[in-house]
């Protein structure tokens, strides 16, 4: 069965960069100077580190870069040489850094090549993030859970996104339309509604001053392998039969053919996206189940062609590409749901996914390789954050008892990746999702979350609650029971079952029914029981961070092997004094 994963609802500018603006090339070129388009008005530029500022020029030109205040007093300068790497290139790559500087702004940013000029205005320093994955991070604010009432609140001209341009294929004209915007009515709609309450999080935390920025880099139904080179996965074994499905996809039809399939499909796809227009406009508050039972499952996949922006390799070139080495504090990631059928290779490919952006970024310098991907030891270890897939399973297979078990396999190598690698942290949220709609609408839960734990990871602040309880431990206890101990588990309890009936249960304390605790145990053949759980009181060790829960099912006198919350959608009623939810665990 293939997961229908999609582009998010409401999602703006798929495919096509977004609207064109007349004469909208002038933004990014002058003459023979470029630089690249996510250098634009109302930018904010990184504080407290060196910042890459980068384009095109003639070949051997010299390019000078001023930062000036609002008096037209140079407060920095630097120059670069635009670099060629062939013999007859005449239009070539240059970078340049200008010095670390504290938060602070409004600047002009001016950029020169002999008698060519450009110059944005109003940028600021401060900090900036970037936010890449699929649908879930691509779902507009406006479409979000309370979303209107967001955009009609905002009113933050310190917080700033820049939407990169949907494309798969380099387009200028796209890009030359796009520019950073500040977080404010209306425009603030077509901001992901993730990374606006992440940046809202963070702006109240920071300081009134210090001016935040988002990078936008998604597109929905994306695999994670769109994301990442064809040199990288030619040189992975679990990427090389993604490059190898796509060859094989394409192999044989024409540029025509493969156009013209492109556009019927599109041609039905736009119209199902009316008819959920229309049927959200004549039942409002009508949900995705409900809109799906009446016209239809959304249809997806999209034909796979070389010029689609979902083929491998397609966003990291024309979307990645184009914004590397902009200069940023780290990463969000949320993405995993398209790979679910190949969910054994996401681990590897997540790690690969990790070192190639961190490379692309390290201002010690990066030249793709031909062939195969070494990572480069110098590369400065720039955070990701990874949100870990919610819960989700898809109504009819429910209604089936059947559960592929895909999911849990994604998050178990989501959370590996961060307990393996060096600066990967992970917002679980196995109390977000919805039953039946891969795009859950709560985005406020999620985006503020990712800022807590951006607020205790990586700016130190050790008074927000950001880490889940986690499994630190397994021992055998009487009776035939194991005790799975818990860290970051301080006020250990349990709420609700599902996510559906978390939000207005109650909090409690002591015993669960097996089917209701979200543990199961398995004996010497492999065979999991749900069993039956409590919280135990005045566990051992460290009190006010470590808690015990007692695990027993009847049917398993002998239990080897414990598991928590290892279903796609299912009882994962476990949360911390912080209201953060336990992360799933199997072993």
């Amino acid at each position: 069965m293939v997961t229908v994963t999609g582009i998010a609802p409401g999602a703006s500018g798929v495919a096509d960069g977004g609207a064109r603006a007349s004469g909208a090339a002038e933004r990014t070129r002058n003459g023979s100077l470029r630089v690249a388009a996510v250098f634009s008005d109302h930018m904010v530029l990184q504080r407290e580190t060196p910042v890459a500022v980068f384009g095109t020029a003639p070949a051997g030109g010299r390019v000078v870069v001023d930062l000036m205040d609002a008096q037209g007093v140079t407060v920095a300068q630097t120059m670069s040489v635009a670099q060629a790497y062939g013999e007859h290139e005449t239009e070539a790559p240059w970078l340049a850094i200008l010095p670390a500087l504290p938060a602070s702004g409004p600047y002009t940013l001016r950029v020169s090549h002999e008698t060519n000029r450009l110059e944005f205005v109003d940028v600021m320093i401060g900090e900036v993030w970037l936010a890449g994955g699929q649908s879930n991070m691509e779902l507009e604010l406006h479409t979000s859970e309370h979303g209107d009432e967001a955009i009609a609140a905002a009113d933050d001209p310190l917080l700033r996104f820049y939407n990169t341009p949907k494309v798969g294929r380099i387009d200028e004209s796209a890009e030359a339309a796009s520019g950073w915007k500040t977080a404010l009515a209306p425009q603030v709609a077509g901001m992901s509604a993730i990374a606006y309450h992440f940046g809202a999080r963070l702006r109240a935390q920071l300081g009134a001053d210090v001016a935040v920025g988002i990078i936008d880099c998604y597109i929905g139904g994306t695999s994670i392998t769109s994301w990442m080179s064809r040199a990288t996965l030619i040189g992975s074994d679990a990427g090389r039969p993604y490059v190898e499905r796509y060859e094989a996809a394409i192999a044989g039809k024409t540029e025509e053919q493969m156009r013209a399939e492109a556009d019927e499909w599109q041609t039905v796809f736009d119209q199902w996206n009316n008819n959920v227009a229309a049927m959200k406009e004549a039942h409002p508050g009508i949900t995705q189940p409900q809109i799906d039972a009446e016209i239809g499952p959304c249809p997806w996949p999209p034909p796979v062609t070389p010029f689609s922006e979902r083929r491998v390799s397609a966003p990291y070139e024309a979307m990645v590409r184009r914004v590397a080495p902009y200069t940023l504090r780290g990463f969000l990631w949320y993405q995993g749901e398209e790979d679910e059928a190949q969910c054994e290779s996401y681990r590897e490919l997540l790690g690969l996914l990790i070192e190639e952006w961190r490379t692309l970024w390290n201002l010690a310098g990066y030249e793709e390789p031909e062939v195969g991907y070494q990572a480069d030891a110098a590369a400065r270890a720039l955070p990701f954050i990874v949100v870990q897939l919610p819960q989700w399973i898809d109504g009819h297979m429910a209604a089936r008892g059947e559960d592929p078990l895909h999911w849990p396999v994604i998050r178990a190598a989501q959370l590996d990746a961060s307990e393996t690698l060096e600066d990967v942290l992970l917002v679980c949220t196995m109390d977000c999702g919805e039953f039946d709609n891969i795009h859950p609408l709560d985005k406020t839960t999620v985006g503020t979350r990712i800022a807590d734990m951006a607020l205790r990871g990586v700016y130190g602040r050790a008074d927000i609650e950001a880490e889940s309880p986690r499994v630190a431990g397994v021992a055998p206890a009487t009776g035939g029971a194991l005790d799975v101990t818990f860290t970051n588990a301080r006020g250990l309890h349990w709420r609700g079952t599902t996510p559906d009936t978390m939000r207005t249960a109650a909090g409690e304390t002591g015993a669960r029914d097996a089917g209701e605790s979200g543990f199961e145990v398995a004996g010497a053949d492999g065979k999991y029981a749900e069993a039956a759980a409590r919280i135990l009181p005045g566990t051992s060790g460290d009190a006010t961070d470590r808690m015990t829960v007692r695990v027993t099912a009847p049917q398993v006198p002998s239990p080897t092997a414990v598991r928590y919350a290892w279903k796609s959608w299912g009882p994962a009623p476990l949360l911390n004094g912080a209201e953060l939810p336990a992360l799933p665990y199997a072993g």
